[in-house]
């Protein structure tokens, strides 16, 4: 008896690679590289920087030359530890912590 389905159809690719190629083609499968971009408010300016891997905080203020024990860290509403690793773009405001005797 004969359901009407058909497993079989013929869609030609069975016929791929049967005869010469008319060009060549040079097909490369290759990862995107995409940085991560931290925009970083500061003493009334914006500064930018890009890395080609994950950051920590502390390695962004390093980049910048801001001393970690003189600012903290905010995103939002959130004051995020020099700790925290970035791995996507993101804006942050520094904080100037005020200290002395």
């Amino acid at each position: 008896m004969d359901s009407g389905f058909r497993i079989h159809r013929n869609t030609g690719l069975c016929d791929l690679g049967s005869a010469p190629a008319t060009y060549e083609s040079n097909i490369r499968l290759t990862r995107c590289v995409r940085g991560v971009r931290i925009q970083v408010e500061h003493d009334n300016r914006s500064l930018s920087l890009e890395s080609d891997v994950p950051i920590s905080i502390s390695q962004i203020l390093d980049r910048l030359s801001i001393p970690a024990s003189t600012v903290l860290a905010v995103h939002g509403d959130t004051i995020v530890p020099h700790t925290s690793i970035i791995e996507s773009d993101i804006s942050l405001e520094l904080i100037v912590v005020s200290s002395g005797g």
